[in-house]
């Protein structure tokens, strides 16, 4: 459901702008409050060429809505995280550029304190992504149960099913609570009636597979003798 959301959200931003840059009679500029500057300010704020600049961003957020959407339903729904937080990230580009400009006809240190903002805000979404996207994933064994890091979840040799190595990772649905990159994949999701745990840090590689009644377990090592290892010894203590 999250996703769906976010989709009606980011539609709902565009269109607003969209209708504030072409047709409302009471605002210009979608980035900025225009209404509260007076008219000598008003004449040096179109000198900044804004509208101009809020058009192209707004042909690109466009741009990147569909991309995102195209790829989140055909291609790769966690790799369109990513262009969902470009989208994110051009919006708030766009209000660190404007704030800059009008700083120098007003010189309102806060355009420059905001600036610093959306600046933070758009290095913390992607360094979000990309800790939250890649991990090292590791495995200890101990006398009557597995231990997986770093999530620090424990699986007793008794309660596992199966243990495989399987070549591919099941189908990501729409709504899913998954991160990664290109090859690796971390979070989990529900299908039916059973529950999908990802940690993989090579999709190219074999991955593990350990199931238990309700829950299917996915995860590998970058190092595929690591993986074979954890398999064999898996299957020791299961069988």
């Amino acid at each position: 459901m999250i996703f769906v959301l976010i989709y009606i959200l980011l539609a709902g931003l565009l269109i607003k702008s969209f209708y504030t840059h072409y047709i409302s009679e009471r605002r210009k500029y979608f980035s900025f409050d225009d209404r509260r500057f007076t008219d000598d300010d008003y004449l040096k704020v179109q000198d900044l060429n804004i509208e101009k600049l809020e058009r192209i961003f707004l042909f690109l957020m466009l741009f990147l809505f569909l991309l995102a959407l195209g790829v989140h339903l055909f291609v790769d729904p966690v790799l369109s995280i990513w262009l969902i937080a470009l989208f994110v990230s051009s919006m708030l580009t766009l209000s660190l550029i404007v704030d800059i400009r009008l700083y120098t006809i007003s010189y309102d240190r806060s355009h420059l304190f905001m600036s610093v903002i959306w600046g933070a805000i758009i290095a913390a979404i992607f360094i979000f992504l990309y800790m939250r996207g890649t991990s090292d994933v590791d495995m200890t064994f101990e006398t009557d149960q597995a231990v997986m890091m770093p999530a620090d979840i424990s699986y007793e040799y008794a309660e596992i099913d199966a243990v495989e190595l399987v070549s591919s990772l099941p189908e990501i649905p729409f709504n899913h609570n998954v991160l990664g990159t290109i090859g690796q994949r971390h979070g989990s999701f529900t299908e039916g009636e059973d529950f999908y745990s990802l940690n993989v840090e090579d999709q190219s590689a074999d991955i593990l597979l350990i199931e238990i009644e309700g829950v299917q377990i996915y995860l590998n090592d970058a190092d595929e003798a690591v993986t074979n290892e954890w398999h064999e010894t898996l299957k020791e203590r299961t069988e």
